[in-house]
């Protein structure tokens, strides 16, 4: 159903685009390509490559035979790219093909589909895309349309990370200072994707889900106990009943022969027949009933000086020991049925419930299939000079979930009752956020200098609600330069981000931006490639640093391209965590090495 809806929004886009570019037909050409009528042609491309991937665990120095665990993974996949150009519009498509696409997430075989339409100096584009904002290099603080997708954690390139969604969006160029004003507005929310387990899946989503699943675990067991505390109350309950019932019986019995006794006279009454007893007492029960209650404590002493007491004790005896079986059970003999009948259904409706939340986990997640979680923004760019600068305004929504640990305890007891809650009764949600933007890049010396700077506002403004993020700004700094070498390049950048109000934060440990490292989080990201042989040997070192958490990941590559169309590369990723509070201490285990060979065509 996800995938119909996914296809049907796309296709509902890319229809409207196709018929504002119908309205237009007349005014001419809007583009100079193709203006002389000719018609366009199709264009295919792609890729084909296969990574072998081998992790290495060397640090788990309790193994008893001492040998390192080794890990392989071959992952095939393909990539086709169709485009076309007309007069006045193109299309273009990519599709990608792997295994963890098809099988968990078909909607991103169809990578981008985007249709575009050119009017003088304004383009319209709709489709399922991915659009880019801010001046950072492959870093941005300011890019808040599309999600990504960590499930391989940070090793794909950017964009390729980024996970496309439906939307449109309109570029108007102005005739001066190069100024370009961007709409940009989609009806989805895609959201961060990670692995839900594996060696890449986060420690916190290990955490959720063990959370949920002992909450849940224990609810069974509870809903278990209750069934079978029932089914043994109730097998002791009916047994004493029993016995008390009979009791009652006996001396019910006693009572009115006792009756009788004293109406006939006791001589009279001793010397008639069982038969004869029992065709009087039916004859005069209700004479009799009345005379036992009229006359109840003058008949049990006469019982009593007869040796017949022993029926008032065996009902006094049975009666207490009922009477205190069901005050400690809380049921008697009759709601200890419905008791059984309710809490045997409440247990079979937990065992369903529960192992339904296990099989899909994403019923916990909001339903992101709304206009409520749409998203749009507007960005002006601008040349000063030699300045590139830019402004943007993003309204949306954070695309990582918090979570409101208050309603764990009532969302498992009313899913595992009914299979089903309410949006407003589910502990996980996605904050609304607006995003105030600068950007501004130029070249200065022979340094290529950029940055980007946001003001996140959120629905907590003073930081007091504990399951809403607070405030906060971020920022990206940084340059690359050509060396006189080796035709080398040096990137270097700097991203950061600041909670504010962090001492509300302190105050609460579930507070969703609770941190014991602080309340700054930064990385310098440093990118070094050259390049030898008339290009056909490219090393390349990526390295990380996470200041204030003490990660460091390093990600050496060296690519052999014998021809134009295929690529050898060997490449590998070093983790490293200063301790447990670091940002990636969850996968310190998992430095590898990977071969990957990849065909362009």
């Amino acid at each position: 159903m996800k995938l119909n809806k996914y296809i049907l929004m796309a296709a509902a886009l890319l229809t409207g685009v196709t018929a504002y570019a119908d309205d237009f037909d007349d005014f001419g050409s809007f583009s100079d390509d193709g203006a002389d009528g000719a018609a366009g042609k199709i264009e295919v491309n792609g890729s084909a490559e296969t990574d072998i991937r081998a992790y290495v665990d060397t640090s788990d120095k309790d193994d008893k035979d001492g040998a390192d665990k080794v890990e392989m993974e071959v992952t095939p996949s393909v990539s086709i790219d169709l485009s076309y150009s007309g007069n006045k519009s193109d299309i273009s498509l990519t599709l990608k093909i792997d295994e963890d696409t098809i099988k968990n997430h078909p909607e991103d075989v169809i990578d981008e589909a985007v249709l575009r339409g050119y009017f003088g100096n304004l383009t319209l584009e709709a489709g399922k895309m991915k659009v880019v904002w801010g001046k950072g290099d492959k870093l941005h603080v300011l890019d808040n349309f599309n999600a990504d997708d960590y499930s391989d954690f940070i090793i794909p390139d950017y964009l390729d990370r980024r996970i496309s969604t439906p939307m449109v969006r309109a570029v108007y160029s102005l005739p001066f200072a190069n100024m370009n004003i961007e709409g940009v507005y989609t009806p989805l929310l895609p959201v961060d994707r990670f692995a839900t387990e594996g060696r890449w899946a986060p420690e916190q989503v290990n955490q959720l889900t063990g959370t949920v699943t002992t909450f849940a675990s224990e609810k069974v067991a509870d809903a278990f106990t209750r069934y079978t505390s029932a089914t043994a109350s109730a097998g002791a309950l009916n047994a004493l009943y029993a016995e008390y019932q009979a009791a009652q019986s006996a001396y019910d019995t006693a009572m009115i022969n006792a009756a009788a006794a004293g109406t006939l006279g006791a001589a009279t009454w001793n010397a008639m027949a069982d038969a004869q007893k029992a065709a009087f007492i039916a004859a005069h029960k209700a004479e009799l009933e009345a005379g036992v209650a009229a006359n109840k404590t003058a008949l049990e002493a006469g019982l009593r000086s007869n040796h017949m007491g022993w029926y008032l004790d065996n009902l006094a005896e049975t009666k207490g020991a009922y009477d205190a079986a069901c005050g400690e059970s809380g049921f008697d003999a009759d709601s200890i049925k419905s008791e059984v009948e309710a809490s045997g259904e409440a247990y079979m409706l937990a065992l369903t419930y529960a192992n339904a939340l296990s099989a899909d986990p994403s019923v916990i997640y909001p339903d992101l299939w709304t206009l409520k979680y749409g998203q749009f923004g507007g960005r002006a760019t601008w040349t000063l000079g030699q300045v590139d600068m830019g402004i943007s305004y993003y309204n949306g929504w954070y695309k990582q979930p918090s979570v409101n640990a208050s309603k764990l305890v009532s969302f498992i007891d009313t899913y595992l009752a009914n299979g089903q809650v309410s949006e407003e009764d589910k502990f996980l949600a996605y904050d609304k956020k607006q995003t105030f933007g600068l950007e501004a890049s130029s070249v200065i010396w022979h340094f290529n200098v950029r940055g980007e700077f946001a003001y996140n506002l959120t629905d907590d403004m003073d930081g007091t609600n504990p399951w809403v993020h607070n405030n906060s700004i971020a920022w990206l700094g940084g340059f690359d330069i050509d060396l006189p070498f080796w035709n080398a390049n040096l990137n270097i950048q700097e991203t950061g981000s600041f909670i504010l109000n962090g001492d509300e934060c302190d105050q609460f440990v579930a507070d969703v931006d609770y941190n014991e490292k602080g309340y700054s989080n930064n990385k310098v990201v440093c990118n070094f490639t050259t390049s030898f042989l008339n290009d056909k040997l490219a090393p390349e070192v990526t390295v990380m640093y996470g200041i204030e958490r003490g990660d460091l990941v390093v990600m050496p590559k060296l690519a052999f391209k014998p021809d134009q169309n295929l690529t050898l590369t060997a490449s590998g990723m070093i983790i490293n965590c200063a301790d447990e509070d670091s940002e990636f201490y969850g996968w310190r285990k998992n430095s590898f090495a990977s071969l990957t060979a990849s065909y362009q065509f």
